[in-house]
């Protein structure tokens, strides 16, 4: 009987050591994995303050743009500029949040007390009008119901604005991100690309200055667009004769943020207002915001964004949400920016399309 050679163990067709170096592998992978996600999860809050930051020198860069060239000095351009981005803070502080503070105690007081003896004439009519019993009760215990949800919402937005004074330390931070952020930006971009092999460095150069231009002009004209939009709502709702005015202004501004879907959830609470005592008929108030979403898509949006976002309407709602899902509220803020930033590298650099 000859001498055969020893054969190596065998599983399954693959040797033992071959399967141990697969485990291995595999468990690394899951362990890097892991530890990526606790890694982001531990500094979210960083760089959710760094994106705050940057949303904030973009909207604000114009102004330095501008003095450097007015022959300005590049530092004392970002001293003027971050000591004029600070004033408006404080202004904002000093005249809007008091006030905003005023109206929602108010009217949280109005759905305590008025909001239920007035919506009681407004329940007998509708009994009057809808046949099934069960449909009539469903819905009055609805409305029976609203005030104090509506009051608990308030309660917790007031208890929010508390919490974002408290957050002095976030604040500071923020402060100083955007000052030396609006310092050494065009250093910070090119210590960026010098990360790409140079072959392609003059290309992601070009895209880098496309994304600037996109998001930056975005950012810009959505802020003055929301903020017509708000200030047209606020002075439109005070000739009528609407109450808390400065604060549904505010909220048409605010939540107009959210493209499709903002304007639908700011005439809600204004509806609600309108079904009170002297105040307009709830069918003129759903046309004036029907009047100032017209008069914003064809008047106001065109001018201020043109093709700064060019992203269908499916995109910018399934880009919201998801954004909305990852982040909250900083997540609906930078979900159109970051989605029109993705829409630019594919088309350039994958598509090779030089418009985009």
């Amino acid at each position: 009987m000859g001498l055969g050679v020893p054969e190596s163990p065998q599983k399954g067709g693959i040797s033992i050591e071959a399967s141990w170096k697969l485990a291995f592998k595999i468990i690394s992978v899951l362990f890097l994995f892991i530890g990526v996600i606790w890694f982001f999860n531990k500094v979210l809050w960083i760089l959710a303050l760094l994106a705050i930051s940057l949303l904030i020198v973009y909207s604000i860069s114009p102004l330095h743009k501008y003095l450097v060239k007015m022959k300005v000095p590049h530092f004392p351009a970002v001293v003027i500029v971050y000591l004029c981005f600070l004033l408006s803070i404080l202004l904002f502080l000093y005249l809007v949040i008091p006030t905003i503070i005023v109206e929602l105690r108010g009217l949280i007081r109005f759905l305590g007390s008025d909001f239920n003896l007035i919506i009681s004439p407004f329940l007998n009519e509708l009994g009057d009008l809808v046949i099934a019993y069960n449909m009539a009760e469903s819905i009055e215990t609805f409305f029976q119901q609203l005030p104090a949800y509506l009051q608990q919402a308030l309660e917790q937005a007031l208890s929010f604005t508390r919490m974002i004074f408290n957050r002095l330390v976030d604040l500071l931070i923020i402060f100083f991100l955007v000052f030396y952020l609006l310092r050494d930006m065009d250093k910070l971009k090119v210590g960026f690309v010098r990360y790409f092999p140079p072959s392609i460095r003059a290309e992601v150069t070009r895209i880098i200055d496309i994304v600037d231009a996109k998001v930056g002009s975005y950012l810009r004209g959505n802020f003055i667009r929301c903020g017509i939009v708000g200030l047209l709502t606020g002075i439109g709702l005070y000739f009528m004769g609407m109450p808390f005015t400065f604060m549904l202004g505010v909220a048409a501004g605010v939540l107009n943020v959210l493209v499709y879907i903002g304007p639908y959830l700011a005439a809600i609470p204004a509806v609600l207002l309108s079904l009170s005592t002297d105040t307009p008929n709830p069918i003129v108030i759903v046309v004036f915001y029907v009047f100032i979403q017209a008069l914003d898509g064809f008047v106001i949006t065109p001018p201020l964004l043109g093709k700064a976002v060019d992203l269908n309407p499916l995109t910018v709602i399934v880009a919201i949400l998801i954004g909305a899902t990852l982040l909250g509220l900083l997540g609906v803020v930078i979900a159109i920016p970051v989605a029109a930033t993705l829409k630019v590298i594919i088309q350039y650099y994958y598509l090779k399309e030089e418009r985009v």
